[in-house]
């Protein structure tokens, strides 16, 4: 069976921005990715996100454009009360990260990948950065 991964707002914008020094490592992330088949999701809340960072870079219509390729390269996992719920009383000081990880738990996704790692806490799912996913290192647990 095929892995699935949770990308995150920070790796996505690496991607689609072109934020230096980060580009390069999103760009062969996400080559890696479609290589293997990997099933990639993010959640709503990511993409509302993407598109509120890119109209404010640059336009409405810009903003829209890179939605519509964004879809194509990851799926949109669903969020519900339930994750809702989970995010607020998991005590994780960033509730948009506790929304993302709550959200990638519920609908099963084996992994979670952001550059911002030490805000997740250990436990239930792997967290990676793209660097970590690429090489396959030891990946913490989260949850």
């Amino acid at each position: 069976m095929t892995d699935s991964v949770f990308v995150d707002t920070d790796v996505l914008l690496d991607l689609y921005i072109q934020r230096q020094p980060h580009h390069d490592l999103a760009l062969r992330l996400f080559t890696r990715l479609k290589r293997d088949k990997t099933r990639c999701y993010t959640s709503g809340v990511v993409i509302a996100n993407i598109y509120y960072i890119l109209t404010r870079l640059m336009d409405r219509q810009y903003a829209i454009d890179k939605v519509r390729k964004l879809r194509r390269l990851v799926s949109i996992a669903t969020l519900d009360q339930a994750m809702i719920d989970a995010a607020v009383a998991s005590g994780m000081r960033d509730f948009e990260d506790s929304i993302q990880l709550h959200c990638a738990i519920g609908n099963r996704i084996k992994t979670l990948i952001t550059r911002n790692t030490a805000d997740y806490p250990k436990g239930l799912i792997r967290v990676a950065d793209p660097g970590q996913y690429l090489s396959g290192a030891e990946v913490k647990k989260s949850g």
